[in-house]
């Protein structure tokens, strides 16, 4: 829960006309309340009983604001005491404040429940267009006014951003030769996106209703760089065949990938989340057996996974990487 908001004092700037001169003021809002009270109720007996507090200590409050402001507030009207111009004058400034005060506690009550707030996330590209952007759409409908911001900040750079405070979370691949993940940071499991073979659509094996890694051996492969999750991801499942792929082509962009293999230049691995983007002249089969997977983290700083914000961001991130549609049968050979 958040509490209400309990004003001490803020600063009033006032800057008179015709002159370079501004004069600051220290006002406590607590006392501006208490003048608001008086020209409700029109007694200090009154809005001392209002306010459960003593005629004496309305009066001693209300002779510290004036004393705050430097001008006169009340003028005596037999019992009654009546506001001063000046102090209208400060009254139409108090209902501001007031005002701005209470939507201050209604945008930290928001940010409590999670429905206000800034993630700064990082993920590599198919992360996303696959993971990402679907969280993204669904916090616009539930949570209008939660913000991220998108970069597509790759390891280790995503990690050094994320203890820096630059990033909210990153999202990532765990590979061999993986670095271990800095004890600062928590790590979540998001899914294993499996990797399909990619072949010409005249390939032999581009109607087969899986494919075997180990026959694809004297194939020309395009891979992404070297010491890129993919690349290693690639290279372990190929050596678990039997063989060390021949990479003609390196790549980073599974676009340009599929846009190689199409005009058959070779054969790839390709991750499930990137068939998103399937190309023409391109069939994408299973690979038989137990497939190669790419692990798909969620990384955030320790304990700033309670953050209400962070925490339904979080959220929406795990529901789109687990989503039941995301890692749908690969498509039909063309």
């Amino acid at each position: 829960m958040i509490p209400r908001i309990s004003a001490g004092a803020f600063a009033v700037h006032l800057i008179f006309p015709h002159t370079t001169a501004k004069i600051s003021y220290m006002i406590d809002v607590r006392r501006l309340r208490i003048l608001r009270e008086l020209d409700s109720r029109g007694t200090v007996v009154a809005t001392a009983a209002a306010l459960h507090l003593t005629p004496s200590a309305v009066s001693q409050q209300l002779a510290a604001l004036a004393k705050e402001t430097g001008v006169r507030l009340l003028d005596p009207a037999g019992r009654r005491v009546r506001l001063t111009p000046a102090a209208r004058v400060l009254l139409g400034h108090a209902d501001v404040l007031f005002a701005q005060l209470e939507r201050a506690e209604a945008d930290l009550a928001a940010f409590d429940e999670g429905r206000v707030g800034s993630v700064a996330v990082a993920a590599f590209t198919t992360a996303i267009s696959g993971i990402v952007v679907p969280a993204m759409s669904a916090l616009r409908e539930s949570r209008p006014r939660l913000r991220m911001s998108v970069s597509d900040d790759a390891e280790p750079a995503c990690f050094d951003l994320l203890l820096a405070g630059d990033l909210d979370l990153a999202i990532s691949i765990t590979h061999p030769g993986a670095e271990s993940l800095d004890e600062r940071l928590l790590q979540i499991p998001l899914v294993d996106d499996p990797l399909d073979v990619a072949l010409p659509a005249a390939h032999p094996y581009a109607a087969a209703a899986a494919v075997p890694l180990e026959v694809l051996g004297g194939e020309d492969f395009i891979s992404s760089r070297a010491g890129t999750p993919c690349h290693e991801v690639t290279h372990a499942a190929c050596a678990a065949a039997g063989f060390v792929p021949r990479v003609r082509h390196r790549c980073d962009d599974y676009s340009a990938i599929q846009g190689l293999i199409a005009a058959g230049c070779g054969v790839g691995l390709i991750p499930r989340l990137a068939k998103l983007s399937s190309t023409p002249r391109v069939a994408l089969r299973p690979i038989a057996g137990v497939p190669p997977i790419r692990p798909i983290f969620a990384a955030v700083r320790r304990g700033s996974q309670q953050a209400p914000h962070l925490s339904a961001t979080l959220a929406a991130i795990v529901a789109a990487a687990r989503s039941p549609g995301l890692y749908a049968a690969v498509p039909a050979s063309p």
